[in-house]
């Protein structure tokens, strides 16, 4: 018997129940996906910008620390006083050139319109604010030293006081450019004294430094310095160095980006923006109240036992703390904390209830060049 195949049967297709049960599977396994990608996104972003706020408050702690291990450096006079540094600057108790004290600062800056700026710098009781924008409540600290970088030394011996400064070099190695320019403030010191001067001319030819009474700002009042330098037999920190010579503030104030940054300012000069996202500043000063060079009590500027000259000459580290912020407000969580920024057991900054990510930082320096 011969068997007959039917092929022409069909092919039945999903039912209506099977394909629903099919889409909601696939749904589900969607939006599964796509809440793990969100998730992914929103932990990459946060974690990109604290690496970011992360980075900026390395960057601000490393510049700010740097400098302060400076404060006081004038070579290798091992003390700062009257009869040991000399200026021959007009005006050269002004804020900018008192060489005579190496660290000042001003304790909660008042700016409450952020526009107007006004604070006493303790302990010369100055009043010169660096920029009117600084942040309302911050701390502000003016570091004086000499360039400890500088390769440049006295190379023949001053014949008289008024005499020229006869260098063994001009160019700095670094930049390949001349490393004093006409109407810098500069310190010859040797391992006895120290003098601050304007230079009124470079002689490239022969290379040398005058500093002639005169013209500039702030000029020279005298020609004269306190003694007759000689080239030093020694080499590093005991050659007879010559050196530029500045008074370096740090504050917070209102960055390009709109955001506080930390700056800082040279001098008279025009304040530089250096990092973004460096919301407050506060700082404490170290003071040896028994002679043994370690710091008894942590104090602010202006308070009782730290407002004087000799309060100050008595300070031998400095404790400092920033808040550091995101530069974008991205976060979901609403910040509104209070902050001990430098670690003195009261509150210094309190959230303004953005969504930004905070973090405090601090760093404690032992002044180096205070003897």
């Amino acid at each position: 018997m011969k068997r007959v195949f039917n092929h022409s049967r069909k092919t039945s297709g999903f039912s209506l129940v099977e394909l629903m049960v099919a889409l909601t599977i696939g749904l589900i396994i969607l939006s599964a996906v796509s809440l793990l990608f969100v998730n992914s996104k929103k932990t990459y972003t946060t974690q990109d910008r604290l690496a970011r706020l992360q980075e900026n408050a390395r960057f601000a702690m490393q510049f700010i620390v740097k400098d302060l291990r400076l404060a006081g450096y004038y070579g290798c006079i091992s003390d700062i006083n009257a009869d040991t540094v000399n200026s021959t600057l007009n005006n050269s108790t002004d804020f900018a050139y008192d060489a005579q004290v190496p660290l000042e600062g001003i304790n909660n800056v008042s700016n409450s319109s952020g526009t107007s700026a006004s604070g006493t710098w303790y302990p010369s009781t100055s009043t010169t604010m660096p920029d009117t924008d600084i942040v309302d409540g911050t701390d502000v600290v003016a570091i004086r030293m000499a360039d400890a970088s500088s390769g440049i030394y006295l190379n023949q011996e001053m014949p008289n006081s008024s005499a020229v400064l006869k260098l063994n070099a001009y160019i700095d190695p670094t930049t390949g450019t001349s490393y004093f320019n006409t109407n810098d403030i500069i310190m010859i010191s040797d391992c006895a004294s120290a003098d601050i001067m304007q230079v009124t001319q470079v002689n490239t030819t022969d290379p040398h430094l005058v500093h002639n009474a005169g013209s500039g700002t702030p000029g020279n009042s005298t020609q004269k310095l306190s003694k007759a330098y000689s080239p030093s037999t020694g080499s590093g920190n005991d050659g007879t160095r010559v050196m530029k010579f500045t008074t370096r503030q740090y504050f917070v104030a209102k960055g390009a980006s709109g955001n506080p940054a930390l700056f800082r300012k040279d001098l008279n000069g025009t304040p530089v923006e250096l990092v973004d996202g460096i919301e407050n500043l506060q700082v404490l000063y170290g003071k040896d109240t028994d002679g043994d060079k370690v710091p008894n009590v942590y104090l602010k500027a202006g308070d009782a036992g730290l407002q004087s000259t000799a309060d100050w000459s008595s300070v031998v580290s400095v404790r400092f703390g920033i808040v550091a912020r995101t530069v974008s407000d991205k976060d979901t969580d609403v910040d509104s904390g209070t902050y001990d920024v430098d670690g003195d057991g009261t509150t210094d900054f309190t959230a303004p209830g953005d969504h930004n990510k905070r973090r405090i930082f601090q760093a404690t320096v032992q002044l180096r060049n205070k003897q």
